[in-house]
């Protein structure tokens, strides 16, 4: 991978010079994965964070390589509230992406409105839309995303995950409820790691200088035990992150030139 021998399965870092540049080559990244996930199997599978993520994806929305009625959308965590509330995940992939494109509405695995009043149920129903989509078709004790979309808060957390919580030691469980997130609105159903680790590509996505220090605390220091450190996807599953420069600039972490 490169010259300084990097263990096998270790995160690549691919970093670009500006955010624009880091969404045109995001988006072909994740068409050549729809590409070779459909020429193997007839269907895409990916889960996309909130955040930042949403706005990154509007490179897909000229893209005319993408299929879009071969896709099936989850969301790898999602703020309990109604899905037009301006928190919802849902409703900024769908202002920012969906809302563009003609992707069938039956292909976005949305959680349940009618059960956010009860956590409990309502992950418990999220993750039977997950064993109805993988279980019968993969046979695996965890789903194998084909691709997850992740971001990285202030505090080093991914998905719902936020340090010192103890669903970061969550084994079992496909989808978890949290509501304590200390960061608002407090109650979010989030994918536990085996599910994120056991996808055939996970990819997180940072751009701006004010990701500089978590980036390098992450990569540099994942002893450091951070949510976001603790992705580590099972062989053959490969990580990536894809930064901007300004989000690189203090890391000392190998970067990889970019090809599909």
């Amino acid at each position: 991978m490169s010259a300084h021998h990097q263990p096998p399965n270790s995160p690549v870092l691919v970093s670009f010079p500006d955010k624009d540049a880091l969404i045109t080559n995001l988006a072909a990244f994740i068409a050549k994965a729809q590409k070779d996930s459909i020429d193997k199997k007839g269907r895409f599978t990916i889960a996309l964070s909130g955040g930042s993520i949403p706005n990154m994806l509007r490179g897909l929305i000229q893209d005319n390589q993408i299929k879009w009625s071969q896709w099936q959308v989850f969301y790898v965590d999602e703020r309990v509230v109604p899905l037009d509330h301006p928190d919802s995940n849902h409703r900024a992939c769908a202002d920012n992406l969906f809302s563009q494109v003609p992707i069938p509405t039956a292909n976005i695995h949305t959680i349940d409105p009618t059960l956010v009043d009860d956590l409990e149920e309502l992950s418990d129903s999220y993750e039977k839309k997950l064993i109805h989509e993988f279980a019968q078709k993969d046979a695996a004790r965890f789903p194998v995303f084909d691709l997850i979309l992740l971001g990285m808060g202030p505090d080093g957390h991914t998905a719902s995950l936020f340090p010192g919580h103890e669903l970061l030691a969550e084994e079992d469980r496909w989808v978890a409820y949290i509501d304590d997130s200390p960061k608002p609105p407090p109650k979010r159903i989030t994918f536990t790691y085996p599910v994120i680790n056991h996808a055939a590509r996970v990819v997180f996505v940072a751009a701006g200088k004010e990701k500089v220090d978590m980036i390098t605390n992450v990569l540099d220091h994942p002893e450091q035990g951070l949510p976001a450190a603790r992705v580590k996807p099972v062989f053959p599953g490969q990580l990536y992150w894809f930064v901007d420069d300004a989000a690189a600039a203090k890391v000392a972490y190998p970067k990889t030139p970019f090809k599909l």
